[in-house]
C-alpha cells in the first residue's frame, strides 16, 4: 500500500460518531480526521499473521482507542482517537493464497497549536506508518494448527509440501493502542502484536522450550544407549515431566557412563581391565 494514512473530508455522520467520545460537542472546523490501515492478514516481517476472524474482532476492540507515538503509553503522547473501523477486502491475494483484508479505521484529532505540525506532516505524507498493540489468546502453526511454541517441528519461513510456515494470531481479547512509528513489523501497515508488551520475553521463552524439548530427546536417547530401562516409552514419559536441572543431571550421568563403556579397550581381558582401573583414577 502506497499510503497508510491520509486525511479525509469530515461529514455530519463523522461528527456524530466523534462526539460519542468527547466531553462537549465538537464542530467540524475544530476537528481533523484521517483514515488509517491498522493491520492486515498478510504475513509480517516476524513471520506472523492475523486471521480474517481476528481482524473482525480487532475492528470492535479498536473503537475508541487512542493513537500515540512509538508505543510509549504516556499522556503527552496521546494524539488521536479512532471513531470508526471496518474490515475491507483489497482485491489482492496474500502470499499464502488467501483473499487479502485490511483493518481500516478513521481517527480524529483536534486542530490545535500542538497538533498543527503533525497534521501538516500527515498531509505531506511524512508520517504515515502505524502499528498496533494488542493481545491475542493463541498463536497457531499454519502447517499443523498446533499451538506454536517452537516444538511442533515446523519452522517459520520454511516450506512444507509447498506451504510456508507462519504463525497465525488467533482470538484477540484486547487492543491497547495504535502508534505512529517509523518502521512497522507489517509491510502493509505495521503491527506490534504486543502480547502484553512481552515480545522479547516470549522469544526467549520459545528458545527455552526448544532447548527443553531437545534435552528431553537427548536424555531418552542416552538412556537407550546405556540400556537403562527395558521399556523406553515408560522412561520417556518420566522424562517429559522432568525440569531442566533434572534433565541436565541425567544427561551428565548417562554421558559419563557411555564414555566409560566406549573407553574400554576391546582386546583387554576383564582381569587386565580391572588391574588397569585399580592403577588409574580419572
Amino acid at each position: 500500500m502506497k499510503q497508510i494514512i491520509k486525511s479525509v473530508d469530515i461529514n455530519p455522520q463523522d461528527i456524530d460518531l466523534i462526539n460519542k467520545y468527547t466531553r462537549r460537542e465538537m464542530k467540524p472546523e475544530e476537528i481533523f480526521t484521517f483514515s488509517v490501515i491498522l493491520c492486515d492478514n498478510e504475513i509480517d516481517r516476524e513471520g506472523e499473521s492475523f486471521t480474517t476472524d481476528s481482524l473482525q474482532k480487532l475492528s470492535e476492540l479498536f473503537l475508541g482507542k487512542t493513537g500515540i507515538f512509538d508505543h510509549n503509553p504516556t499522556i503527552k503522547n496521546q494524539t488521536a482517537r479512532i471513531f470508526q473501523t471496518s474490515v475491507e477486502p483489497t482485491g489482492e491475494t496474500t502470499s499464502f493464497g488467501e483473499q487479502k483484508f485490511v483493518l481500516k479505521a478513521k481517527a480524529y484529532m483536534v486542530r490545535s497549536e500542538r497538533c498543527k505540525d503533525l497534521i501538516m506532516e500527515i498531509d505531506a505524507g511524512i508520517i504515515k506508518e502505524v502499528s498496533v498493540g494488542c493481545r491475542v489468546l493463541k498463536k497457531s502453526c499454519s502447517i499443523c494448527g498446533a499451538e506454536y511454541d517452537g516444538c511442533c517441528g515446523h519452522e517459520i519461513g520454511q516450506s512444507y509440501d509447498g506451504k510456508t510456515c507462519y504463525v497465525m494470531l488467533v482470538d484477540p481479547i484486547d487492543a491497547y493502542e495504535w502508534s505512529f512509528v517509523a518502521v512497522p513489523a507489517q509491510v502493509g501497515a505495521g503491527v506490534v502484536k504486543g502480547f502484553e508488551y512481552n515480545n522479547q520475553l516470549e522469544k526467549q521463552a520459545q528458545i527455552g522450550r526448544r532447548h527443553l524439548q531437545k534435552l528431553r530427546g537427548e536424555v531418552v536417547k542416552l538412556s537407550f544407549l546405556n540400556q537403562f530401562m527395558v521399556n523406553n516409552d515408560a522412561f520417556a514419559g518420566l522424562v517429559s515431566k522432568m525440569n531442566i536441572d533434572e534433565l541436565e543431571a541425567f544427561k551428565c550421568e548417562f554421558s559419563k557412563a557411555l564414555n566409560l563403556k566406549s573407553a574400554k579397550p576391546q582386546l583387554l581381558s576383564e582381569e587386565k581391565m580391572n588391574q588397569t582401573n585399580s592403577q588409574f583414577v580419572i
